[in-house]
């Protein structure tokens, strides 16, 4: 009698013959692999990569500039974007001519650092928002010019509100947000209001990790308010109100 067909798997991935996770006790297949069709009903989850804050001088510059570009010509995509946007470009020049003047990147100094964390505040900010925008495909996503995967199908969850603990001030117009997190969020939307005003814009992070609010008048009072965002469309509500004056 013949052996039964085999079919090839990974341990830690899908099971071909369950279209489930492997278990421990699992039989181990091998040969010809097969892997069941994906469930098109569940929303997939899209991840912007933040590997770019590992890049070397240049390559960080190049890539400044392209999301900057690329971002800026698809904006039929990102129709909403973050004041980092408009940020970048001029802080990516600036960073450019640091990197110029040692040379094309082959030292450092305490200016050209700090030009280039500013350049990485402002992508972490972009990354953060392209992958919070709602329904966007993978196709869309890559045309930011980010690094983008597709991590697979997911499920809806329920998210619970996050609580601001504490505002510090920063650098003029910007502030600090220690920010207690939620399980199940990938990324974390900001509305800020100045008071007085019923106008508002928003910010985007995708952990409560350096969370830092840019742009911002100084001596203006704002108005903070965060919400938690996940998969496909998907928000908590939103926090209550904490007020803080940048300066």
């Amino acid at each position: 009698m013949a052996d039964p067909v085999k079919y090839g798997a990974t341990w830690g991935g899908i099971n071909p013959l369950t279209g489930q996770p492997y278990k421990w006790g699992d039989d181990i297949y091998y040969d010809a692999p097969v892997a069941p069709s994906p469930n098109t009903n569940k929303p997939m989850l899209i991840h912007v990569l933040l590997d770019f804050i590992r890049k070397s001088d240049p390559e960080l510059d190049e890539f400044a500039a392209g999301v900057f570009t690329k971002t800026t010509a698809n904006a039929v995509i990102f129709t909403n974007p973050p004041a980092a946007l408009a940020a970048l470009s001029p802080a990516q020049v600036n960073y450019h001519n640091s990197i110029i003047a040692l040379g094309g990147g082959k030292g450092t100094t305490a200016d050209k650092e700090a030009k280039k964390e500013i350049v990485i505040g402002y992508l972490r900010q972009l990354a953060a928002y392209v992958q919070a925008i709602p329904g966007i495909t993978l196709e869309n996503a890559l045309k930011s010019g980010f690094d983008v995967i597709e991590l697979g199908h997911t499920t809806s969850v329920t998210l619970t509100v996050p609580a601001i603990l504490g505002i510090t001030n920063l650098n003029s117009g910007q502030l600090g947000v220690k920010l207690q997190g939620v399980p199940g969020a990938t990324g974390y939307e900001f509305r800020l209001t100045v008071a007085g005003s019923t106008v508002a814009t928003s910010q985007y992070f995708s952990s409560t990790r350096n969370i830092v609010l840019i742009g911002l008048t100084p001596g203006a009072t704002y108005s903070l308010q965060v919400r938690a965002r996940a998969g496909k469309n998907q928000a908590s509500d939103w926090s209550e109100a904490v007020t803080h004056m940048s300066t």
